[in-house]
């Protein structure tokens, strides 16, 4: 009697030892995960927050030669890495997303391209350290 309740003892700490395991396993991986979708969200909103900046300070040949449909595209992007950003990041990080989208749009001043560089900066530092980067 003693050896069966000893089997079955032993079972349970090894059956429960593997599901430990996967629980560690799966922290991990979903860890893995979401760091991976930040990285994707904020290289597709960076991308097409500095095209969409470059097309509006552009000289007017470049704007003339320009497709509509390639800003159409921009912003699609834009907000597909801004819902990214928006549904998986931190109050801060998202703060300076919108600080950044809204620096691209904002090109009228004569430190236009300083704010939109200050925005992206801000932006990729806060993301850097959510992520682990830094």
């Amino acid at each position: 009697m003693a050896n069966v309740l000893a089997g079955i003892i032993g079972a349970l700490l090894g059956f429960s030892g593997a599901l430990l395991g996967a629980w560690i396993k799966s922290r991990a991986e979903h860890g893995k995960w979401l760091r991976d979708q930040k990285l994707a969200g904020a290289a597709e909103m960076v991308s097409a927050g500095t095209s969409i900046f470059e097309l509006r300070v552009g000289s007017p040949a470049w704007i003339d030669a320009f497709e509509p449909s390639e800003l159409r595209e921009w912003q699609a992007q834009l907000q597909r890495g801004r819902a990214v950003i928006h549904t998986l990041c931190t109050e801060e990080t998202r703060a300076h997303a919108n600080a950044f989208v809204k620096s691209c749009w904002s090109v009228k001043s004569d430190d236009a391209e300083e704010k939109a560089i200050s925005a992206l900066q801000a932006f990729t530092a806060s993301l850097r350290k959510e992520i682990g980067v830094d």
